[in-house]
């Protein structure tokens, strides 16, 4: 009887996990096929994501990677599928030492929130995801908009939370979420135009995002945010050992 209930409560818990859910704690383990860029040559195996770094297994040997998190300039979740995570590694003499950039597809399963929050929490170094994290607590504000951009746009809403701003938007691959030690400026544009310039690409690049408000702004959000991302530039600047901001 014992040996039953623990059968049927096993069962219950299968039946409320998603399908391809991963654990609730490290190490992740995602099943992927690593994108070459060309047709030939992927390569499949295991993504797993620890404490100390990021390891890629597979049976293609010239494949197999381990990178600690100081070995890697940027982890790029552009959707539930889709990974980028670039590195120092030098690309060789005729890319002009240009580092490498492994981008990964997912295949069965999907990147769960609990990934991404892990990630948030276990690195300083931004992190573009497009995938949102487990997030608690009220939002300050919330404002509708457009995201403006070559090609189409996508509309969704801007929401500011005390530590964090997200971008949600239905279309695949668009939203984001950023820590304000991720944004790198905000500014006004004009009466309903908003420009979020968020650290995307690795090293000090960064990316552009304008967002055309469809009313406007409630009253506070634009202090509130700017508030937020430059107390975090000064935090951040003045831990530097050449910063020096008041009397000798």
């Amino acid at each position: 009887m014992f040996r039953m209930s623990i059968m049927i409560a096993a069962m219950a818990v299968a039946l409320v996990l998603p399908s391809g859910a991963l654990a609730a704690g490290p190490p992740f383990e995602l099943s992927v096929k690593r994108d070459h860029g060309h047709v030939w040559g992927a390569s499949r195996g295991t993504l797993v994501v620890g404490q100390d770094g990021i390891e890629y297994r597979t049976t293609d040997k010239d494949d197999v990677r381990t990178w600690s998190y100081d070995d890697i300039k940027q982890i790029q979740i552009l959707s539930p599928t889709r990974l980028r995570v670039l590195t120092y590694e030098d690309q060789g003499r005729l890319r002009l030492g240009a580092d490498r950039t492994f981008r990964f597809d997912v295949v069965g399963g999907t990147v769960a929130s609990e990934l991404v929050t892990f990630l948030l929490d276990r690195t300083s170094r931004s992190v573009v995801t497009a995938v949102m994290p487990r997030i608690e607590g009220e939002p300050l504000f919330r404002a509708s908009v457009k995201h403006q951009r070559q090609g189409r746009g996508s509309e969704g809403v801007l929401v500011l939370y005390d530590s964090q701003l997200l971008y949600r938007t239905e279309r695949a691959g668009e939203s984001r979420h950023w820590r304000f030690a991720d944004v790198f400026s905000v500014l006004r544009l004009d009466g309903y135009r908003l420009e979020i310039r968020a650290y995307e690409g690795g090293s000090d690049d960064t990316r552009s995002f304008v967002f055309e408000l469809k009313s406007d702004l409630p009253d506070g959000f634009y202090d509130a945010l700017w508030a937020r991302v430059n107390r975090t530039a000064f935090d951040a600047a003045s831990k530097e050992p050449s910063a020096n901001f008041g009397t000798p």
